[in-house]
């Protein structure tokens, strides 16, 4: 089931639609945080949903929590992490 839900890039799909712009680094760290997500689920759980189609509602769901919720893994993993840090560009420009 996930690995249809990989080869179609459903996650990647979302994710793009729901931000309205390309996947960077960070729109890419989150899918592979909701493919974890999926990958650490009950498997009875994800194929019901899988099976009855509900699959695609579930994964919105996952996702909009992930992108607008405080203490998320996306959050703590990328977010913050992009807060404290400074491209290496900034530091050391071309000369």
């Amino acid at each position: 089931m996930i690995d249809a839900l990989a080869r179609q890039r459903k996650v990647e799909t979302i994710v793009a639609d729901m931000t309205r712009r390309p996947l960077d680094a960070d729109l890419k760290d989150l899918c592979q945080i909701v493919y974890l997500h999926l990958l650490e689920m009950d498997e009875d759980k994800l194929r019901d949903l899988y099976d009855t189609g509900d699959i695609q509602f579930y994964l919105i769901r996952v996702i909009y929590l992930q992108l607008h919720g405080n203490r998320t893994p996306y959050d703590n993993q990328v977010r913050r992490f992009s807060r404290i840090t400074n491209p290496i560009e900034t530091d050391y420009p071309d000369e």
